[in-house]
């Protein structure tokens, strides 16, 4: 039984009105759930029509993101079952206890108890850049709780860390760390109809292929979670981003307990990437993927690190003909 966990910090819920600023969200809601003894903030859609009843799915993000890096996408997979959208320890709207670990590790510990504290005995697993490594070892070490994997640009290594090239980890964390700020004044500059900064509409066009035409509704979704005017708050986030980001680099740099992970995953996985992704090159996920042939992998042409909220249509159709084709196997 894990620790009980200590907070200074009040089980507020978070705003949550810009769920109802757009008709893609509708069905999706906010809740605080019970993990341990400690409130963690989830997104989550009942099961629609056929669904009802069928198999649950969870939503991992990525450094620096929250559980509405999924929003677009929650409400459509509720057609095949109950989903949940989680924001890991630090980030989004969980608070940190002192219990935490704030490592690949720690993360992979803390979602596992998520899917107990929903009462699921399994899932399919989506996860996205970080989430994806950290499913990707939740699947290998627990995998009677993972039925299924959709990686969507996961940060796995190459299993040659010399072969690591760009983007170097320094230089992602450097970005990281000074580019959030700067990420949430352009998605409130581009909500309100200012002028965002060229570097902060940069680190926009990591994700997005057209900053500028991203919806305004989803600006601001990303906004809500991104800020914050508590100080204790924004100095546990940039602690758990340094944290999490130094765990990711030591896995990046010492990759064969990750590559073990990979040889060792049982569940039928799908892996979404993009040719234009500058965080996680294709060539790696080319490695992956020719390692495990078993697997169903696309690279996709100009798209970058995060198919669910840049394209969420595409990210629906390549999940769906997955799955059909899974159900008609079984």
């Amino acid at each position: 039984m894990a620790p009980s966990p200590t907070s200074t910090h009040p089980a507020a819920t978070p705003d949550d009105s810009w769920l109802a600023t757009d008709p893609a969200w509708a069905g999706v809601r906010q809740e605080l759930i019970d993990v341990d003894g400690r409130p963690v903030r989830v997104l989550r859609a009942d099961p629609t029509g056929a669904g009802a009843g069928a198999q649950p799915q969870l939503l991992v993000h990525g450094l620096g993101g929250s559980a509405a890096n999924w929003i677009d996408v929650i409400a459509p997979l509720a057609r095949r079952g109950p989903v949940v959208a989680v924001d890991l320890p630090g980030f989004g709207h969980t608070r940190l206890v002192d219990s935490d670990r704030l490592t690949v590790p720690g993360h992979v510990s803390f979602v596992r108890r998520v899917l107990d504290a929903l009462g699921w005995a399994s899932a399919t697993v989506h996860g996205n850049s970080m989430g994806g490594l950290i499913a990707t070892h939740l699947a290998a070490k627990h995998p009677e709780v993972v039925d299924r994997l959709v990686l969507v640009s996961p940060a796995l290594p190459h299993s040659c860390a010399l072969r690591l090239l760009p983007p170097s980890v320094p230089a992602v964390q450097g970005m990281l760390t000074m580019g959030l700020p700067s990420i949430s004044g352009t998605v409130l500059a581009a909500a309100t109809g200012r002028d965002a900064r060229p570097a902060a509409r940069a680190l926009l066009g990591l994700i997005f292929t057209d900053p500028d035409a991203v919806r305004p509704t989803l600006l601001q979704a990303m906004a809500a979670d991104a800020l914050s005017e508590d100080p204790e708050q924004l100095a546990d986030r940039r602690r758990t981003l340094r944290s999490s980001t130094a765990s990711i680099a030591r896995l990046w740099l010492e990759p064969a307990p990750t590559w073990r992970a990979i040889r060792a995953i049982e569940a039928p996985t799908l892996v979404l990437g993009g040719t234009a992704d500058a965080l996680v090159p294709a060539r790696v996920l080319r490695h992956v993927l020719a390692s495990r042939p078993d697997w169903t992998g696309h690279l996709i042409t100009d798209r970058r690190h995060a198919l669910m909220l840049s394209e969420p249509h595409e990210f629906l159709d390549h999940v769906e003909q997955w799955l059909a084709e899974h159900a008609r196997a079984a």
